[in-house]
């Protein structure tokens, strides 16, 4: 590939992973409203089962976000391993001015974010619905809500 196709392969990786991250972001702040809004409404069988669905979405967008920022991070890697070569003109590219070290941390970090919005949803879905159980908020009585039908 030329380095002018390597450069817009670059950018478009960068379009994508950004792309599957608003949408996993989405998800996880629809799961914190949900979350705040009903999951006091749920007895323990939909509860888990809300979970799970959640779960596999939400883990599935991890997984893709993180091979989109290592196809990303590669990307970098190459173009700033080409931008050193002599005669390049690759100098004015920011990979090849900030040079390769931020490649290797960025689909990890990447990672650790994603992967603590997760946590940090299911926490919050479990702190909602305690907290609205112990004020007895909801349709669901105190004692129902953790009864399995």
């Amino acid at each position: 590939m030329t380095n002018y196709e390597l450069t817009y392969l670059f950018y478009e990786a960068i379009q994508v992973g950004n792309g599957t991250m608003a949408n996993y972001m989405t998800l996880v702040f629809g799961m914190l409203v949900t979350s705040y809004l009903a999951a006091h409404r749920l007895d323990r069988v939909m509860m888990w089962i809300a979970l799970v669905i959640y779960s596999m979405f939400a883990l599935g967008f991890c997984n893709e976000i993180f091979q989109s920022y290592s196809d990303f991070a590669r990307l970098g890697l190459l173009l700033a391993e080409r931008g050193q070569l002599p005669h390049s003109d690759l100098g004015w590219f920011g990979a090849v001015a900030v040079g390769e070290q931020p490649f290797h941390v960025i689909p990890k970090l990447v990672a650790l974010m994603t992967l603590a919005a997760y946590a940090g949803s299911i926490a919050f879905f479990f702190r909602a619905r305690k907290a609205n159980l112990s004020k007895g908020i909801g349709p669901v009585e105190p004692g129902d809500a953790d009864n399995d039908a």
